[in-house]
């Protein structure tokens, strides 16, 4: 019994959990050497050692599943093999770092301790095999363009176009910036991509950009501007009436910008065959601005006109310290975020009065540039009738009828 006992408590001595003595760290592991030296020529390593001020857990925090998913080896020659040791990991690619090749590896955040303290930062070691490093890089921006704003930790690739084996990889930082590099002159096709599932492959509903970039000189930062793309020509989701002469056609996804509307791509009919007259077509986002801008304008003018209000006293903000200046506001796109929908105006001589339609809109391209015909059936509904039951409150302050007035 004793025994048993004795082995119960040395199993439990054993068994994981945040290690005893001191008080508990609350601060992430912390890089305390790396092996080669970032900048470092004519390595003969055989993998890179990362040495930790701690143990860190084998299982990542985040979407990567394995600690594969936090390094990114650029040249790309297949999946990193990554290897765990306690305090140390270490990386290589699975055939080995090639002859004359500059290499940069990128640990990404999420590399995690025994007490759940997360590392948050994007660290970067550079170094090569050869005696040098190629002069140039790809520096850009990736955005989420329907969002209108930076995509922090997105993965981004450039792949050569003389040999699409070869991928240089970066991830962008917390403003969406990144640089791919160093690589050699040359024409490469530059892809940034939202990962959601951080399997490094363009998934359905995911958002991702593309570009031709020729590198041989001075590169310009790039933008990328990430959204859904499919190969499936747009589908008319729904029809809307906004009044008598007016309709709201909106589709699947997104539509390519570049599209010249006019009314010539849209054939609308009524039930009987009678065509109705299309004589404007507009974008969805330039319409509703322009009725913001109405709503806000007849707004400001019943204001104007109310002289019965007192007049409000100006809210008062607080005055910053002397010298201070504001924080710069997040970098947007270059370009607004594509529509989804148009606006038809008909003709005031064939109104869109209640009843059964068909529409077809001519040649609705993609943001892929894939196109077709869209159609569809719809119903202008018949307007609710006006509820006739509602009778008037009584007015309790008249008597009665032939009942006399009270004498005092």
């Amino acid at each position: 019994m004793r025994r048993l006992v004795a082995l119960l408590l040395v199993a439990g001595c054993a068994s994981a959990g945040a290690p005893p003595g001191g008080p508990e760290r609350k601060t992430p592991p912390a890089v305390v050497a790396i092996t080669p030296d970032s900048g470092a020529t004519n390595v003969k390593a055989k993998a890179v050692e990362i040495q930790f001020d701690e143990v860190v857990s084998d299982r990542p925090s985040g979407a990567a599943a394995k600690l594969d998913g936090l390094f990114l080896i650029s040249p790309r020659t297949g999946s990193p093999d990554v290897s765990w040791h306690r305090s140390r990991i270490s990386v290589r690619p699975n055939n080995g770092f090639r002859a004359n090749t500059a290499y940069r590896i990128t640990i990404l955040p999420g590399l995690v301790d025994l007490r759940g303290n997360v590392v948050k930062e994007t660290r970067t070691l550079l170094f090569s095999t050869g005696a040098s490093f190629p002069p140039f890089n790809i520096p850009g921006r990736v955005f989420d363009w329907s969002g209108q704003k930076p995509a922090p930790g997105a993965y981004i690739e450039a792949i050569s176009k003389s040999d699409t084996t070869i991928a240089y990889l970066a991830a962008a930082d917390t403003t969406g910036q990144f640089e791919l590099g160093p690589l050699p002159a040359g024409e490469y096709l530059v892809r940034g991509l939202i990962d959601q599932n951080n399997n490094r492959t363009i998934d359905r509903n995911e958002k991702w950009d593309s570009l031709s970039v020729a590198v041989g000189g001075t590169n310009a930062l790039i933008e990328l501007d990430a959204i859904e793309r499919d190969t499936v020509p747009p589908v008319i989701e729904n029809v809307a009436r906004v009044d008598s002469v007016t309709l709201r056609v909106t589709f699947d996804k997104a539509l390519d910008p570049r599209i010249p509307l006019q009314p010539v791509l849209v054939h609308l009919v009524h039930a009987d065959s009678s065509a109705v007259d299309i004589t404007g077509v507009q974008w969805q986002s330039a319409f509703d601005k322009e009725q913001q801008a109405k709503q806000q304008a007849a707004a400001d003018s019943a204001k104007r006109a109310d002289t019965s209000r007192a007049a409000a006293k100006p809210p008062t903000t607080p005055t910053p310290p002397p010298g201070a200046r504001p924080p710069p506001p997040p970098a947007k796109p270059k370009l607004p975020p594509p529509d989804k929908g148009i606006i038809l105006t008909a003709s005031r001589t064939t109104l869109l009065n209640p009843g059964e339609y068909a529409i077809t809109v001519k040649a609705m391209r993609n943001l892929l540039g894939k196109s077709a015909d869209a159609r569809r059936v719809f119903q202008i509904p018949k307007p609710a009738p006006r509820d006739t039951t509602a009778r008037a409150k009584p007015d309790s302050s008249r008597r009665p009828p032939g009942r006399p007035p009270v004498q005092q």
